[in-house]
C-alpha cells in the first residue's frame, strides 16, 4: 500500500509527465523527453538519478542549469 507522500508524488508525475517515474523506468525511458534514458545518462551520477527522479542525465542537466 502506498504512502500518502507516493501517492500524491504519482499523481503530481502523471499529471506533469503522463506517467509515473516508475512507470518510465519500467520502459527505460525518460520521464521528461520520453526517449530511452541509458544512451543519454553519461555518468555514474547520471545513472544513479534516473533511478531516483526517471530524469535521463539530459534533461536533468538542463532542468537543473
Amino acid at each position: 500500500m502506498l504512502s500518502t507522500m507516493d501517492r500524491f508524488k504519482n499523481n503530481l508525475a502523471k499529471q506533469l509527465y503522463g506517467m509515473t517515474k516508475n512507470e518510465a523506468i519500467n520502459k527505460g525511458i525518460c520521464i521528461d523527453c520520453k526517449e530511452l534514458a541509458k544512451p543519454k545518462c553519461h555518468t555514474d551520477a547520471g545513472n544513479k538519478e534516473y533511478l531516483i527522479s526517471g530524469l535521463c542525465e539530459e534533461c536533468y542537466d538542463a532542468m537543473f542549469e
